[in-house]
C-alpha cells in the first residue's frame, strides 16, 4: 500500500506518523510540569482516555465506520481495553516519580517482547536476529538505569516497566485475537473500555488530584490532548506508509520525551544512560529491519512456489 502511494501522498503520512509519535513522546516531558504542582498519572490518564474516545467515535462516524461488534469479538476488546487502562496509566504515571526521559525508554522496551512473547506461544525459538536485537535492547536498559539504579524512586521503575510489558502482551493479544477486525473499530471499543475502568479507579480514590496553578493545568490538558490526538494520526498514516515506516517513525517517541524534558525542565541524561539509549532503539531497528528481512523472504518463496505449480 505505501509503495503504491504518490509521493505528496506518502509525504503526508510520513508527516502524520512523525507528529503523532512527537506527540507521544513530548505529553511524557510535558506531564512532569503538571506533576510538579499536584496532579498525578490519573490525573492525565482519564481526560487523554475520554478524549481518545470521543476522537475514535468521531473519525468512526466521520469515515462510515459500524461500531458493532460479534460477541466474542467483543469479548476480546474488553480483556485487551482493561490491559489498555493501565497502558494508558503507567506508560505516563512513571514520569512522575523519574526524569521523563528515563520513562519513557523504560517503555520502550516493548517494542522486542512482542516477537519473544509469539515464539514462546508458537513453541518455537526465535530468529537469531530478533534475539540479538532483543539482547542488545535489554542490555541498553541494564546499562541505562545500572548507572544511577540507587536514585530512581522504585515507584517510577516499576510503572515504567509495568506499561512496557502490558503493551507488549496487550499489542500480541490484539494481534492474535482481533486481526481480521478494523483496527479503529477495536480501538474504539478497548478505549471506551479503558475509560470506564479508569473512571472507576478515579470514583474508587475519591477523584483524581487537581495541580494547584495555571501551569500545572495547561501542562496537564496539554499532555493529555497530545497523547490522546496523536494515536489517530498514527492510524491514519499507518495505511498510507505501511507498518514498516510507521514502527521506525514511532522510535522518535522517546527522542521527543528527552528532548521536551530538556527544553521544558532543564532534564538530561548521563553519557552512560545515553548509550544505553542508543542501544535500546539500535535494537529496535535491528529487530524491525529482521522483520522486514524475513517478510521479504517469505514473500519471495510464495511467489516461487506459485511460479513453479505454474
Amino acid at each position: 500500500m505505501a509503495r503504491s502511494a504518490p509521493p505528496s501522498r506518502e509525504a503526508y503520512g510520513l508527516a502524520l506518523a512523525l507528529t503523532g509519535s512527537v506527540g507521544l513522546g513530548s505529553a511524557i516531558g510535558i506531564s512532569r510540569i503538571a506533576y510538579f504542582e499536584g496532579a498525578n498519572g490519573l490525573s492525565i490518564a482519564l481526560p487523554r482516555a475520554w478524549l481518545l474516545v470521543l476522537l475514535l467515535l468521531v473519525f468512526c462516524e466521520a469515515t462510515g465506520r459500524r461500531l458493532t461488534l460479534p460477541p466474542r469479538v467483543w469479548l476480546h476488546c474488553l480483556g485487551a481495553g482493561a490491559l489498555m487502562a493501565y497502558l494508558f496509566y503507567g506508560n505516563i504515571a512513571a514520569a512522575q516519580f523519574i526524569p521523563a526521559g528515563v520513562a519513557a525508554l523504560l517503555f520502550f522496551i516493548y517494542p522486542p517482547l512482542p516477537t519473544l512473547i509469539a515464539a514462546a506461544l508458537d513453541r518455537r525459538a526465535p530468529s537469531a536476529a530478533n534475539l540479538a536485537a532483543a539482547l542488545i535492547a535489554f542490555a541498553g536498559l541494564g546499562l541505562m538505569l545500572g548507572v544511577e539504579f540507587d536514585a530512581l524512586d522504585p515507584r517510577g521503575l516499576a510503572l515504567g516497566l509495568a506499561a512496557g510489558v502490558v503493551c507488549a502482551f496487550q499489542v500480541t493479544w490484539v494481534a492474535r485475537a482481533l486481526y481480521r477486525q478494523d483496527p479503529v473499530v477495536t480501538m474504539a471499543h478497548m478505549a471506551i473500555v479503558a475509560a470506564c475502568a479508569l473512571t472507576g479507579a478515579a470514583l474508587l480514590s475519591d477523584g483524581p488530584p487537581m495541580p494547584s496553578g495555571g501551569a500545572g493545568w495547561t501542562a496537564m490538558l496539554a499532555a493529555a490532548a497530545l497523547q490522546a490526538c496523536s494515536i489517530p494520526l498514527l492510524y491514519v498514516a499507518l495505511p498510507i506508509i505501511g507498518p514498516e515506516r510507521s514502527g521506525v517513525m514511532n522510535n522518535v517517541q522517546p527522542v521527543a520525551t528527552i528532548l521536551a524534558a530538556y527544553l521544558l525542565l532543564g532534564e538530561t541524561l548521563r553519557t552512560e544512560q545515553f548509550l544505553g539509549a542508543a542501544m535500546i532503539l539500535g535494537g529496535i531497528l535491528l529487530m524491525q529491519r529482521a522483520a522486514r528481512s524475513e517478510r521479504l523472504a517469505r514473500e519471495t518463496a510464495a511467489r516461487d512456489h506459485m511460479a513453479n505449480e505454474r
